[in-house]
């Protein structure tokens, strides 16, 4: 991993170097972007914590990079990571038309909510059924491998497809004994208003850790089927999305659900969202979680004030509460 971050930076800067020409024409072929994450977590109780939650640096191809290829690298610190940098994406793009082919390091097309970048998302956490049941959820977010997008003119409707290593990135293997294919499609409807559609996983599992899916004891291999159901209404000031998602680990099914809702008045935004995971792990309790929001967007995405009210529900036998005070702030 250090040899390929340092091969990274090495590539990145001269990249750099081979821009600056074309950048005091104000025609940059590579854009450079990044945010922070600040938290404060708290339940009144026994955890009162602050935290990076997030910090990504990436760099990118712009428009006038070139008319058919493209990349993107990106890194990224979280406490939550022992705040040690992570090489995320390693990707680039070839794209002819209405097609686009993207290989290297990045998160496989499944599902809505990991299609959307997490600094647009309105609550402070993704739900837990995408985090853990999208192909690569406990295993890095992200594959190894190549996949393809073809959509018309106006994006009425998408298609993607891919086939992955399967292993995530935790841990690289540099002989695979296993594979991962995924299928999503989707449709705008409605003017664009309703965004709807499903996506599809299977993986030929060897021997790996699907930890928030099954006992961390287990090492799985195997059949992995993963399906996907979601849709988004927006109607300017509200915004409506859902998701449904299970997994079939030869017959052991796991499943989940959220749904969100967002108002946008002015500057402030309010949130709730109600969500479920059920696992397959025995001694773990099944909770649904709600969460009631305040958001402050002083400039858009780019500084952004959080509050958020937690409540977790295991089985109407224990509710536990959170609060969640967040600062989102762009460098670039």
């Amino acid at each position: 991993m250090r040899r390929l971050l340092l091969l990274s930076i090495i590539l990145l800067t001269e990249i750099s170097l081979q821009a600056q020409p074309d950048a005091g024409k104000g025609k940059s072929p590579v854009s450079w972007n990044g945010y922070s994450q600040l938290r404060f977590t708290g339940n009144f109780n026994n955890i009162n914590s602050f935290s990076v939650r997030r910090m990504k640096l990436w760099v990118q191809s712009a428009p006038g990079f070139n008319e058919h290829w493209g990349f993107k690298l990106q890194t990224t610190l979280s406490s939550n990571q022992s705040e040690k940098f992570v090489l995320q994406d390693v990707m680039s793009f070839y794209r002819q038309g209405l097609l686009q082919i993207k290989f290297g390091q990045f998160v496989p097309q499944f599902g809505l909510q990991w299609s959307q970048p997490d600094y647009t998302i309105p609550v402070v956490e993704r739900a837990n059924v995408s985090n853990v049941l999208i192909p690569d959820g406990t295993l890095g977010g992200r594959d190894i491998g190549i996949e393809a997008n073809y959509g018309p003119a106006g994006n009425k409707w998408h298609i993607w497809g891919g086939a992955f290593n399967g292993n995530g990135i935790k841990e690289y293997n540099l002989i695979n004994n296993g594979v991962l294919l995924t299928h999503k499609a989707a449709l705008n409807l409605l003017n664009n208003h309703l965004y709807m559609g499903y996506s599809f996983m299977f993986r030929k599992a060897g021997q790996i850790h699907l930890s928030r899916i099954l006992p961390d004891s287990i090492v799985y291999s195997g059949k992995d089927f993963r399906y996907n159901l979601f849709a988004s209404l927006n109607l300017n000031i509200i915004q409506l999305q859902a998701e449904y998602t299970w997994a079939d680990l030869d017959g052991m099914k796991a499943d989940g659900w959220y749904l969100l809702a967002a108002a946008d008045l002015g500057k402030s935004q309010l949130v709730a969202s109600w969500d479920n995971y059920n696992d397959l792990i025995i001694n773990t309790e099944n909770s649904h979680t709600l969460h009631l929001g305040y958001n402050y967007l002083l400039k858009g995405d780019n500084l952004k004030f959080m509050i958020d009210n937690g409540i977790v529900d295991y089985n109407r036998k224990r509710k536990d509460y959170f609060l969640t005070l967040q600062v989102q702030l762009f460098f670039m």
